[in-house]
C-alpha cells in the first residue's frame, strides 16, 4: 500500500470513528485515555479534554479496583465482551456493553487497549421491570394485587418468630364473604373481581401499615394482626374489617353489600405454628358461616 493510499485508509478509519453512533476510545496500559469520540462524549457527558489524559477510573463507579483488574486482566485476548455499569460526569449509573480489543506495536506487543461502548441502560431497564414485575406476580395476587398465600406464610413465619422473641401476641383473622358467588352468577366475574377489588382496597385502609392483608383465592382473605394485647384488640380490629366489608362497594352502576364470615386464632393461645394458627383460624371461620354468617369466632 503507498503512502497516499495508507493515509487515505486512515482518514476513512479516523471518520468511521468519529461518525459512529457508539462510543470508540482508547487507552494506554496503564488505563490512561488516549482517544475519545462524540459518540463517548454524548454517552459519558465528558468533552475529549475532559478525559484524554485521564485515567479510565474517571469512567468507573466507586471502588472501581475489581473492574480495572478485569479489564486489565482481559487486555492480552484479542477480542473480548461483556456488560457492566459505568458512570456518567454527572453521577448517574449507565448500563453498557463493552467491546475492548488490545493496540500492539509492530512487534506484536500491547501498547494499549480500544474500547467500543454501547448505552444498553434502556434494554437493561426493562429486563429489570420485567424481572420486578415477574417476582411480583409470584407472591401477589392477580385480581386485587394483595399478597398472595405464598407472602402471606412468609410474613406469618417472620411475625411468629418476632412475638417469639417479645413475648408478643398476634391473631390470624381468616374470612369468607358471605353469598358472594351470588354475584357472580347475577352480574358476571367482571363485576365480582371489581368487588373483590374494593373490598381488597377498603381492607387494607381500615387496618394498620404493620397488618398483613391477604387473598387467599376465590372470595377467601386472611389478615395477619401483629403485635396485639389479646383477644380485646382482635376483636376491635375485626369489627372494623367487618363494617369496611358490610359498606356498599359502588361497581359500575351497582351500589354491592356483602357480609363475611370470620375465624380468629391467638398466638400463642390457639397455636404456636403457622399451619395450626391458620387451621384453627379456618375452622372458626366454618363455625361462624354454619352458624348463618355474618358473625366471628374465635378459634376453641
Amino acid at each position: 500500500m503507498s503512502e497516499q493510499q495508507n493515509l487515505q485508509s486512515n482518514d476513512i478509519f479516523a471518520a468511521i470513528v468519529r461518525d459512529s453512533d457508539d462510543a470508540v476510545f482508547s487507552q494506554t496500559v496503564d488505563a490512561v485515555i488516549t482517544s475519545w469520540n462524540p459518540a463517548a462524549e454524548r454517552m459519558y457527558g465528558y468533552a475529549a479534554n475532559e478525559v484524554i489524559g485521564q485515567h479510565v477510573s474517571i469512567l468507573l463507579p466507586t471502588n472501581p479496583l475489581d473492574d480495572l483488574k478485569n479489564i486489565v486482566s482481559k487486555m492480552g485476548k484479542s477480542l473480548h465482551h461483556y456488560e457492566t455499569v459505568r458512570q456518567h460526569k454527572d453521577g448517574r449509573l449507565i448500563d453498557v456493553a463493552l467491546t475492548i480489543s488490545p493496540i500492539r506495536n509492530k512487534q506484536g506487543h500491547i501498547v494499549g487497549a480500544s474500547t467500543i461502548a454501547r448505552d444498553i441502560t434502556v434494554r437493561r431497564q426493562a429486563e429489570r421491570n420485567r424481572e420486578e414485575w415477574m417476582s411480583h406476580l409470584a407472591y401477589h395476587d392477580p385480581v386485587t394485587g394483595l399478597p398472595n398465600r405464598l407472602l402471606f406464610k412468609d410474613r406469618l413465619a417472620q411475625a411468629l418468630s418476632a412475638a417469639h422473641r417479645h413475648r408478643d401476641r398476634l391473631a390470624v383473622v381468616f374470612i369468607d364473604l358471605d353469598n358472594f358467588k351470588s354475584v357472580n352468577d347475577r352480574l358476571g366475574h367482571g363485576v365480582g373481581d371489581a368487588l373483590l377489588k374494593a373490598i381488597a382496597n377498603s381492607l387494607v385502609t381500615c387496618l394498620r401499615s404493620s397488618d398483613t392483608v391477604s387473598r387467599y383465592g376465590g372470595d377467601e382473605f386472611v389478615i395477619l394482626l401483629p403485635e396485639i394485647k389479646g383477644t380485646g384488640d382482635a376483636a376491635t380490629a375485626v369489627q372494623k374489617i367487618a363494617t369496611s366489608i358490610e359498606a356498599a362497594h359502588r361497581i359500575g352502576l351497582h351500589d354491592l353489600r356483602v357480609s363475611a364470615s370470620m375465624g380468629i386464632s391467638i398466638y400463642p393461645d390457639h397455636g404456636k405454628t403457622e399451619e395450626v394458627l391458620l387451621n384453627n383460624a379456618d375452622a372458626a371461620m366454618y363455625r361462624a358461616k354454619s352458624g348463618g354468617g355474618t358473625k366471628f369466632e374465635f378459634s376453641e
